[in-house]
């Protein structure tokens, strides 16, 4: 076992490595909303293939997942439209008490417009300050999905992508478009989409 700095990379890959990184952008996915009880924040997590979303509800004061929201319960979200809990996920026989539900989501363009209209970055409540969304992004970041920074390349700068590529390193793309990662206790991890490019595969 060595101990290094990230910055070390380049002084201990050789040249033919390749790195595998992920151009996933993180989406502006945290809107307000209103429950009849009061407001929420709603975190957008994973786009389904039939439109549906797995979204997830926090305490405005950002103190943890609301508990006692219910199937067809329905939230108003800032800037109009709403969205209508379908059924808890990934348990779907969970009636009340789940963190993450499958949500029928109205707006009146996309929901990737009405994000990037009305939303912002998914934070908790470690976070003191707010930041714009490129603050959430890594250098590789092209392809607008994630819930949240996929922030194992958050190391990476410009400088150092340029000594490893001088050095003969490969640099290959993927997409993966993490979802939200505030997993609970002996919560499993969710799908998650991806695409692996000919190129890399190749590679």
């Amino acid at each position: 076992m060595r101990h290094h700095h990230f910055r070390d990379l380049p002084s201990i890959l050789r040249s033919g490595d390749m790195l595998v990184v992920n151009t996933s952008a993180t989406m502006a996915a945290a809107v307000d909303g209103a429950r009849a009880s009061g407001p929420t924040v709603v975190h957008f997590s994973t786009a389904l293939d039939d439109g549906k979303w797995i979204v997830e509800l926090r305490a405005p004061d950002g103190s943890g997942p609301v508990q006692d929201a219910s199937v067809g319960e329905v939230i108003d979200l800032q800037g109009g439209g709403c969205l209508e809990l379908l059924a808890a996920h990934p348990d779907p026989h969970r009636p009340v008490g789940s963190r993450l539900w499958r949500a029928e989501v109205v707006v009146a363009e996309t929901v990737d417009a009405y994000l990037r209209a009305h939303g912002r970055a998914i934070t908790y409540k470690y976070v003191q300050k707010s930041r714009p969304l490129t603050d959430y992004q890594t250098i590789f970041a092209d392809e607008s999905g994630s819930a949240e920074m996929p922030s194992a390349a958050r190391p990476f700068t410009e400088h150092l992508v340029t000594r490893l590529v001088t050095k003969g390193i490969n640099v290959a793309p993927i997409v993966l478009h993490c979802g939200v990662s505030s997993l609970e206790a002996a919560e499993a991890p969710q799908p998650e989409r991806f695409r692996v490019p000919a190129t890399t595969a190749w590679l």
